[in-house]
C-alpha cells in the first residue's frame, strides 16, 4: 500500500508540471523515464539565436580628383617646381626644354594679364591710381603743394584752439635743437607754446620758462625732450618723445589733433591728402553678395564722389 500511495503521488506531480519536449521519451510517459528517480526534472534550456554574420558593404570610391587642364595657373602652379627640379637633377635636353617651355606659358600668360590690366584702368576712373595721386613728373609737384597747404591751414586753425608744451633739461643736449623748432612752429603758425624746465634751469636759447611742478609727473613723462598738444580746458596729447625735425613735428600734431577730432572736416581731408579715393572700413564690410558682378557695383557706387 505504501509503495503504491508513493506512485500515485508521483503521478500526481508529474501531471501538475510543465513537460518539456526535450526531456519527454519517445512514449511520452513518466514510467518510461522511471530511471531517472527523484531527479526526473529539468530546467529547459533557452535557445541562443545566432544572427548570421551580415556582410559589410564595400566603402565607396572617393571620386577621382578633378585633372587641372593643361597650361591652366592651377597646372603651373602645381608642375613647374617638379618641372625644374627634374631638369636641375637631370638636366637633359628634354627635361630642361620642358622646364623652358612651361616658364615660357606662364611669362606669357602674366604678359597677356599686364596688358588687359592696362586697357581696363585706362578704361576706369576708379582703377587709375593718377586720378588720386598724380605720377606724372610735372604734375606731383603740385599734388604734394596743395597738401602742404592743407596741412599749414590745418595747423594755423589749431593755434585757435590748442597750444603746445615743451618739456626740456638744461644738461640735454638733444632739448636745445627741439626749442629752436618749438620756436620757428611757434612764429610761422602762430602757436601758443610753454617751455617747462624738469631741472629748474633754463636753456641758452630759451629764457622764459616754467619750473616742472608736476606736470611732467601728472603726463607720466620720463625723457627729454618731450613736446606735448594741450587742449583746454584739460586734454592733452603726447606727440613727440625725443628730438625732432619741424615738418615731422608738424605731421605728429596732425596726426593728434585729427585722432581726436580736433578738426573740422573739411581741413581733416586738406591733410589726409593721399586719402582721396580710397574705401573705408565700412564700405568693405557689407553690402554686396559673391557674384563679381554685384560687388564690383557696389565698390563703384561707393567710389563715387570720392575724387
Amino acid at each position: 500500500m505504501r509503495f503504491v500511495k508513493q506512485v500515485a503521488i508521483a503521478v500526481l506531480l508529474a501531471s501538475s508540471l510543465p513537460v518539456f519536449a526535450d526531456e519527454v521519451s519517445p512514449s511520452g510517459r513518466f514510467f518510461d523515464r522511471k530511471g531517472e528517480g527523484w531527479y526526473w526534472y529539468h530546467d529547459p534550456k533557452e535557445k541562443v539565436q545566432i544572427e548570421p554574420k551580415s556582410t559589410p558593404k564595400a566603402a565607396p570610391k572617393p571620386a577621382p580628383e578633378p585633372k587641372d587642364e593643361p597650361f591652366s595657373v592651377e597646372w603651373l602652379r602645381k608642375n613647374m617646381p617638379i618641372l625644374m627640379d627634374r631638369a636641375i637633377n637631370d638636366p637633359t635636353k628634354e627635361n630642361v626644354e620642358a622646364y623652358l617651355y612651361a616658364q615660357r606659358v606662364a611669362m606669357d600668360k602674366s604678359q597677356r594679364y599686364a596688358e588687359m590690366t592696362q586697357k581696363v584702368v585706362a578704361a576706369d576712373p576708379f582703377l587709375d591710381e593718377n586720378n588720386r595721386v598724380p605720377l606724372a613728373t610735372y604734375a606731383k609737384p603740385f599734388f604734394l603743394r596743395k597738401a602742404d597747404e592743407g596741412k599749414e591751414e590745418a595747423l594755423k586753425h589749431l593755434s585757435t584752439v590748442a597750444g603746445i608744451w615743451v618739456f626740456f633739461d638744461s644738461k640735454c643736449e638733444f632739448c636745445r635743437p627741439q626749442a629752436n623748432t618749438a620756436v620757428e612752429m611757434a612764429k610761422r603758425y602762430g602757436i601758443h607754446t610753454k617751455f617747462i624746465s624738469m631741472d629748474g634751469k633754463g636753456l641758452p636759447n630759451i629764457q622764459t620758462f616754467v619750473k616742472n611742478e608736476g606736470h611732467a609727473q601728472t603726463l607720466g613723462l620720463t625723457i627729454t625732450p618731450t613736446t606735448v598738444l594741450i587742449v583746454p580746458p584739460n586734454s592733452y596729447y603726447i606727440v613727440s618723445q625725443g628730438m625732432m625735425a619741424q615738418d615731422q613735428l608738424a605731421d605728429r600734431i596732425l596726426l593728434a589733433a585729427e585722432s581726436n577730432n580736433l578738426l573740422p572736416s573739411d581741413l581733416a581731408a586738406k591733410v589726409r591728402a593721399y586719402d582721396r579715393g580710397v574705401l573705408t572700413n565700412n564700405d568693405t564690410k557689407s553690402g554686396a553678395t559673391d557674384d563679381p558682378k554685384d560687388w564690383v557695383k557696389t565698390l563703384k557706387d561707393r567710389l563715387k564722389g570720392r575724387y
